[in-house]
């Protein structure tokens, strides 16, 4: 992993982020390019929540599965660290909202998604961050609920990866592997 300090911020790229954007140059559709400026967007979301309740940013991770920001939010009231938790999602459902009325379906889709994948109950996701705030004190249980979800998540891709008319694509294999391969290898423990 790359590291660059500015102003007092870390950049840290990892190799699997600049797979999947090599990836997303290659894919004829523009599925992963969409999907990647758009994490982008819920990012600068979440970016723009910190600068309003004056959370110091730490640093900015880029990595094959997205973009992760931390933030010193321990001296923040609990609405103020709630508001940075959701303004990435809400980003992305205002996009989807926007996208809708022009008509746009695959940015709309894609925010969706974005959206929804953001807010699954997963420990480091936005959705278990929520979790843990508004239920303290129940660790064991937010980490079950985590398992679940990620062991459901697999089983589906695996299970639509095995159906020969899911019709995954090259690229999509790939960026699967990255964003695996960046949590295994990237995360910081």
């Amino acid at each position: 992993m790359l590291t660059l300090r500015i102003l007092k911020t870390d950049f840290r790229i990892g190799f699997g982020f600049l797979l999947v954007t090599a990836v997303s140059f290659l894919e004829p559709n523009g599925v992963t390019g969409t999907c990647l400026f758009f994490c982008f967007a819920h990012e600068f979301g979440h970016l723009l929540a910190m600068k309003l309740v004056g959370a110091r940013v730490a640093a900015i991770r880029f990595y094959g599965g997205g973009i992760g920001i931390s933030a010193d939010t321990e001296d923040l009231s609990k609405p103020a660290r709630l508001l940075i938790y959701i303004a990435g999602c809400l980003t992305n459902l205002t996009f989807v909202l926007l996208f809708y009325i022009i008509g746009e379906d695959m940015a709309s889709a894609v925010n969706l998604a974005i959206a929804l994948f953001n807010l699954m109950p997963v420990s480091y996701f936005d959705g278990g961050m929520i979790l843990r705030l508004i239920l303290p004190n129940r660790e064991k249980q937010l980490e079950i609920l985590s398992k679940i979800t990620i062991t459901a998540l697999l089983f589906i891709f695996f299970a639509s990866a095995l159906n020969a008319q899911a019709g995954i694509s090259v690229s999509q294999i790939v960026t699967l592997f990255a964003i695996i391969a960046s949590e295994l290898i990237d995360r910081e423990v």
